[in-house]
């Protein structure tokens, strides 16, 4: 992992987070899961911070569902008297602004848009980008990542080849494995124009769904999309195992539950950007439909 994606991740771990989650509750109580998909992390590291903002009298639980199965949700607050800085509307305009600069200029570094930059130009601008971004609080932080990614992957649409979505998707988690913006595979699923574009490592982080995941979605739709059509589209599969799952195609043709049960059910382990059962990563794996 490079310098700027070890800045990145201990920054997360050491803050970021949990000021995130200060600004959110004090505007309106939320839970655990509506916090960790706010903020673009994942639900481990948020209970992390939440009990330690509990500990220290921060916050406070303000109410406790039971759902099914008897799984109990906790619903978060912050505590009166506790102190919370938010930013003006005007000073987030100017965040917003300041955004923009650094994504024009750091693309601007990219040069020829024929082929995709390395993960450390990657690495590097989500950096920049991360390091404003939470000078924001009432704009969606998710939303802006991926916003980023999709215009960042529009500008090198053509940089990955492919004559349909398929093979650009083949081609596309080949060249980020090349270029260490993240390991990919694909599962591709018989009878449907959808594939699982799986990824591990996106730009260096572990952290799944985190950040670097949400401005890589929006990059791999930016690629397909101008390429293909708006019709392709790139899904998130909520699936509990240990990196990205992206469906990716037309996913009417194979609905988002069967699709989850396929890739939890498919013995599927990446091994630096291949597959132990399959080979080469630039195969793709095949489940039937």
């Amino acid at each position: 992992m490079s310098a700027v994606a070890n800045s990145f991740g201990v920054s997360v771990k050491k803050g970021w987070v949990r000021d995130g989650i200060l600004r959110s509750l004090a505007r309106e109580p939320s839970t655990l899961t509506a916090l960790a998909s706010a903020l673009g992390v994942s639900k481990s590291t948020v209970n992390y911070h939440l009990a330690n903002l509990l500990a220290r009298g921060a916050i406070e639980i303000v109410d406790t569902r039971v759902g099914r199965g008897g799984v109990v949700s906790n619903e978060y607050s912050l505590k009166e008297g506790s102190l919370v800085i938010l930013p003006s509307a005007d000073e987030e305009e100017g965040e917003l602004t300041s955004l923009e600069e650094v994504f024009d200029v750091e693309t601007l570094l990219w040069g020829t848009a024929s082929e995709l930059p390395e993960g450390g130009r990657f690495e590097l601008l989500l950096y920049k980008l991360f390091l404003r971004l939470f000078k924001i609080s009432k704009s969606e932080h998710r939303t802006l990542l991926e916003g980023y990614g999709y215009r960042a992957g529009s500008m090198l649409s053509q940089a990955v080849r492919g004559r349909n979505a398929r093979e650009t998707l083949r081609e596309l988690a080949d060249e980020m494995g090349k270029r260490e913006i993240a390991s990919g595979q694909v599962i591709e699923i018989r009878g449907t124009r959808t594939g699982v574009l799986v990824l591990e490592k996106c730009l260096g982080s572990s952290d799944h769904p985190g950040y670097a995941c949400r401005f890589l979605e929006g990059f791999i739709r930016g690629i397909v999309q101008p390429k293909h059509g708006a019709g392709q589209t790139v899904e998130r599969l909520d699936v509990d195992l240990p990196a990205c799952y992206l469906a990716v195609g037309r996913p009417r043709h194979a609905s988002m539950d069967w699709l989850k049960e396929a890739v939890i059910h498919h013995p599927l382990k990446l091994v630096g950007g291949s597959s132990e059962e399959g080979g080469e990563g630039g195969e793709g794996e095949e489940l039937e439909r």
